[in-house]
């Protein structure tokens, strides 16, 4: 796949923001990056199926939804579990998208983006999808466990997110062809990597990842991952992403550890997507000189972001930091 080569530094989001009305928060979004990555608003307190667990959750076999519970869990003793992993493996291999589609009361915010795109197509789009580790970790089953243990539910859980991102790609291109897409892969629970209740092996991860990353692929999209925590970022480089988004307001020095990683990401025109402004109204920014003099002044254009979810903050603020990411990215182009 042809790299993303970027021409000057774009601003882009990470996903969620606290709007409830879905109106109001795209008509932000558009407002600050339409000339930049607009992405599609998760509106996790407009509705508990807005929740990213579950909101990627439909068609999931064993998936238990307790909106007044705020509670999504996964089980396997169900009487149609069995049937409804053979209807997943049935439609998988049937390259049925629908079938893995998100609902409208599941994302709001999705279907009203695709209504602007109507009206203002846009170079470059964003969409995202769960990524298996942190679900399969966050998302117990009924016997209380980490529901990525159990290995039929973790290949259906894979198959389903390859699917359901797929399904956003085609989604998004059928109203904007010519846009570039990148579908971003939110992975937050990646900073669980070498602690003592990770059971997983490094390759498991990667290969997970891989999966996502070669359906994203084979729809003509670039593929990123975001974590808003410190990590292996090793492993990370090493998979098939082209773009990696992390915390650098809180973790910029983490990533220059893995100076090897990091240089052959590079190499192969990876790019990094640089969470540098600060969710928080007492957060400083950067000083941009001293980012450049960091990140290389001579290397490919990159992308800026908040630090992380803007769901978190008000509306005002969540305002204040789409702007202060544009700006910090035209003010970069100054510079550079």
């Amino acid at each position: 796949m042809t790299p993303l080569v970027l021409n000057r530094f774009l601003a882009m989001g990470v996903g969620s923001l606290p709007h409830t009305e879905s109106g109001l928060a795209c008509r932000l979004i558009f407002k600050h990056l339409k000339q930049d990555v607009p992405f599609w608003p998760q509106l996790p307190k407009r509705n508990f199926k807005e929740n990213m667990y579950v909101q990627f959750s439909q068609a999931l076999p064993g998936a238990v939804i307790d909106e007044a519970g705020q509670r999504i869990w996964i089980d396997a003793l169900k009487d149609d579990y069995s049937q409804n992993v053979e209807a997943l493996y049935e439609h998988y291999l049937a390259d049925d998208l629908d079938y893995f589609a998100i609902g409208k009361d599941y994302a709001r915010g999705f279907y009203e983006f695709l209504n602007c795109l109507k009206a203002e197509p846009c170079s470059y789009i964003k969409g995202h999808i769960i990524g298996p580790i942190s679900f399969g970790l966050t998302v117990s089953s009924q016997d209380k466990k980490a529901s990525i243990y159990n290995l039929e539910f973790r290949d259906c859980l894979v198959k389903a997110l390859e699917m359901k991102a797929r399904w956003q790609v085609r989604e998004m291109k059928s109203i904007s062809p010519s846009s570039r897409v990148i579908i971003c892969i939110d992975e937050p629970y990646l900073v669980s990597i070498g602690s003592s209740f990770f059971n997983i092996q490094n390759e498991e991860v990667s290969a997970m990842l891989n999966d996502v990353v070669k359906a994203i692929h084979r729809e003509g999209a670039f593929a990123a991952v975001h974590c808003c925590g410190n990590t292996d970022w090793g492993i990370v480089l090493k998979t098939d992403i082209d773009i990696l988004n992390f915390d650098a307001y809180n973790y910029l020095e983490t990533i220059f550890i893995y100076r090897e990683e990091l240089e052959n990401f590079l190499k192969r025109k990876g790019l990094l997507a640089f969470g540098i402004i600060p969710n928080s109204a007492q957060g400083q920014l950067p000083e941009p000189n001293a980012l450049l003099d960091k990140i290389g002044r001579q290397d490919n254009f990159c992308l800026v972001s908040p630090s992380c979810g803007l769901s978190g903050v008000s509306e005002e603020r969540a305002d204040e930091v789409l702007a202060l990411t544009s700006n910090f990215s035209r003010f970069l182009d100054g510079i550079k």
